[in-house]
């Protein structure tokens, strides 16, 4: 069993419009209404790929009468604490002339201290227990940025598996808990560590570091196009993504995380998992605004995808003006010469080789020669 938490769920209207022009009264061509929010797309990419899962959220209003009205209509089971305020509405606009697409998220309604205590007691009684949860998006205002941190350290009491997927200050906060798997982009990793990531095994390594410092089991690192990296300590896979129409971008993260979770509370390994994961996002990009993925694509998707090793090493450099080695995610600088990049330990080796590349090049060919020999 999955449960799923979206502390700020929405109703996400899907608007297509032939063209956008600014100050003039348009026709939609289109109108689509989806329940929202991170955990009820979690959730309902499991029912569709035939897992176990139960949404928990918070809802209000007239808004949120009408999102469990969707998530009826959509056959999941659901269960929220009521406040007073309204539920979101947001709003995704797909642009037919150009095929771009505006999403504008709302806020939420604001809460207090004592809703909160009153959610959490009411996710303590959740039975049957499940295997994992499944926290994400963005905060309701009013609560602390540490919020999914003191969640996930209720249920790792308990010795249920969370799963994080959020941004800034909550992802930050959320880490320290150890959950068991954490979903950042790729830019969502570079604002979490505060630096630029230059290439996969850059942000393999870094993904790595999380692992290892706060004992997160996987971080799955999602690459748009370029498919997705799923590390752990010691491990890294990189699938690659088929080449697919990009209809939208709505969803796909949540996707990855549903065909990941289904795959592994159906008792398959990680590289099943990732493959499904990708299979899964995939899919959702195949379809318009909120629609998520369909199990029939993620299956046919699924047989194209393979997983392949990334060694972790590949991080590792030697300067070639001291020979020092160093990871190339924490050096001062680099160069580039003759088609080859160079890093360096400080400010001056990079200096010392930018001045006469040739001279330490040779002096590297001497040194391979003579160890050799």
């Amino acid at each position: 069993m999955i449960y799923t938490i979206t502390m700020n769920p929405s109703i996400d209207q899907h608007i297509t419009i032939n063209k956008l022009i600014k100050d003039d009264t348009l026709k939609a061509s289109s109108i689509y209404r989806d329940p929202g929010g991170k955990g009820i797309n979690v959730a309902r990419v499991i029912k569709e790929l035939g897992g176990e899962t139960k949404a928990f959220g918070i809802t209000g209003g007239c808004a949120g009468y009408m999102l469990k009205d969707l998530l009826d209509r959509h056959d999941l089971d659901y269960q929220f604490f009521e406040i007073m305020g309204e539920t979101r509405i947001n709003f995704i606009m797909t642009d037919l002339s150009d095929k771009t697409q505006t999403r504008i998220s709302a806020p939420g309604p604001e809460v207090d201290e004592s809703m909160i205590a009153q959610f959490v007691s009411m996710l303590e009684r959740a039975n049957p227990r499940p295997a994992f949860w499944v926290l994400g998006g963005s905060l309701l205002p009013g609560l602390p940025p540490d919020t999914y941190k003191q969640l996930i350290k209720i249920f790792n009491a308990r010795g249920e598996k969370c799963v994080l997927d959020a941004d800034g200050e909550a992802l930050k906060w959320g880490i320290q808990a150890s959950p068991f798997l954490v979903k950042p982009n790729e830019f969502e990793l570079e604002r979490l560590l505060g630096k630029d990531l230059r290439d996969e095994e850059d942000i393999a390594w870094a993904a790595g570091e999380l692992c290892r410092k706060h004992g997160i089991e996987v971080v799955a690192v999602s690459l748009g196009k370029r498919g997705a990296l799923f590390v752990k300590k010691t491990r890294v896979l990189k699938i690659d993504t088929p080449d697919v129409e990009v209809r939208t971008r709505v969803g796909a993260g949540d996707s990855m995380i549903g065909g990941f979770l289904t795959a592994l509370d159906g008792g398959h390994d990680i590289e099943i998992a990732a493959r499904m994961a990708v299979a899964a996002g995939t899919a959702a990009v195949m379809k318009e605004g909120t629609k998520l993925c369909l199990r029939e694509d993620v299956e046919r998707l699924f047989d194209l995808i393979t997983a392949k090793p990334l060694d972790y090493t590949q991080n590792k450099a030697k300067d070639i003006v001291c020979n020092m080695e160093i990871e190339k995610t924490k050096a001062v600088g680099e160069s580039e010469y003759q088609g080859e990049k160079f890093y360096f330990c400080s400010f001056l080796c990079k200096k010392k080789f930018d001045s006469d590349p040739g001279k330490y090049l040779k002096r590297r060919i001497k040194y391979e020669t003579n160890k050799q020999s």
